[in-house]
C-alpha cells in the first residue's frame, strides 16, 4: 500500500513537471514547454520593450513569480522591472543605445510560491536591427493651386516593425503659422496614418519639405519635398491697401483717393 501511494505521488509530481506550460501573449502568442525557445521579434537600439505572459500554467495553478537570469542579459541591457497583474506577468527590458545588431537570447523562469518544486524556464530570442521605422509622405489635395488661408492636405504613413513603441516628430521648413509640427507614438508592429494640414498665409510659389525625426534614435528617418502655388484671395490682395486706414475713415476713402490724384496732377 505504501509503495502504491509513493508511486502515485511520483507520477503526480512528474505529470505536473511535464504538463505545466508557459503562455506568451506579447509581442507574439505561443504556448511553450519547459526549455523551449521562441523568437519575439526585432528591436532597435535605445528602445524599451515588454514581454507579457499569462499567469495560467495550464495545470490548475497560476504562475506568480517571473525571474530573468541576469547572466543571460547581454552587456548593457537593463531589466527595467517586472510587474505581476491579476492575469499576467510582464517583464520590461531596455536595450542600450550602442548595442550591435545581432541575435540575443534571454532566459526566463516561472514558478509558483505555493508549489516551489514546479518551475519552468524558456528562452526568448530578440533580434537587434536598425531602420525598423519607415515613413512615407504624399499630397492628398488634388488641386494644383491653393488660396491664402485655405487648407492643403498631406498624409504621412508610419510603419513600425519593432516590438517596442517608437516616438517621432514630424516637422517642416514652413513657418509655424503655416504648419504645426506633430509628436507621435507608433505602437509596436503597427502602422499609423497622420493627416498633415498646411495653411498658406502668403500668395506665390513656395518650396518646402517635411521631415520625420526619430526621438529614440536621434536620426532623420525621411524627408519629403513639395511645392505650393498659392493664389491670393480678394481680401488678401487688398488688405495692404486698407491697412493704413483706421476703421472709421473708410467713408473718407474716395475723397482721399481724389486728393492723392490731384496732388499728382497739380503739385503743391
Amino acid at each position: 500500500m505504501i509503495k502504491q501511494v509513493f508511486l502515485f505521488l511520483v507520477i503526480l509530481g512528474f505529470s505536473q513537471l511535464v504538463l505545466a506550460e508557459v503562455q506568451i501573449l506579447n509581442p507574439v502568442e505561443s504556448i511553450l514547454d519547459n526549455g523551449s525557445s521562441i523568437q519575439a521579434g526585432f528591436i532597435s537600439p535605445n528602445q524599451t520593450f515588454e514581454l507579457i505572459f499569462s499567469d495560467n500554467s495550464g495545470f490548475g495553478f497560476e504562475w506568480d513569480r517571473l525571474d530573468i537570469d541576469t547572466e543571460s542579459l547581454p552587456s548593457g541591457w537593463k531589466l527595467v522591472g517586472i510587474e505581476i497583474t491579476d492575469t499576467s506577468l510582464i517583464a520590461k527590458i531596455k536595450v542600450p543605445k550602442n548595442v550591435q545588431p545581432n541575435f540575443y537570447l534571454l532566459n526566463l523562469a516561472f514558478s509558483n510560491s505555493k508549489q516551489p518544486s514546479i518551475k519552468e524556464s524558456i528562452n526568448v530570442q530578440v533580434v537587434v536591427k536598425q531602420n525598423l521605422l519607415d515613413v512615407s509622405f504624399a499630397r492628398q489635395s488634388e488641386e494644383s493651386y491653393s488660396v491664402v488661408g485655405g487648407q492643403v492636405l498631406y498624409k504621412a504613413v508610419i510603419s513600425n516593425s519593432s516590438i517596442a513603441p517608437h516616438e517621432l516628430k514630424l516637422v517642416s521648413t514652413l513657418p509655424s503659422n503655416w504648419f504645426i509640427e506633430k509628436n507621435l507614438t507608433v505602437k509596436p508592429n503597427s502602422n499609423l496614418e497622420q493627416d498633415l494640414i498646411v495653411v498658406p498665409q502668403v500668395y506665390g510659389k513656395t518650396n518646402f519639405s517635411f521631415q520625420a525625426d526619430s526621438l529614440i534614435e536621434g536620426v532623420v528617418i525621411k524627408t519629403f519635398s513639395s511645392e505650393l502655388n498659392v493664389r491670393p484671395t480678394l481680401k488678401g490682395k487688398f488688405a495692404s491697401t486698407f491697412s493704413g486706414f483706421p476703421f472709421f475713415t473708410f467713408s473718407l476713402l474716395p475723397f482721399q483717393l481724389i486728393e492723392s490724384f490731384i496732388s499728382l496732377v497739380i503739385p503743391a
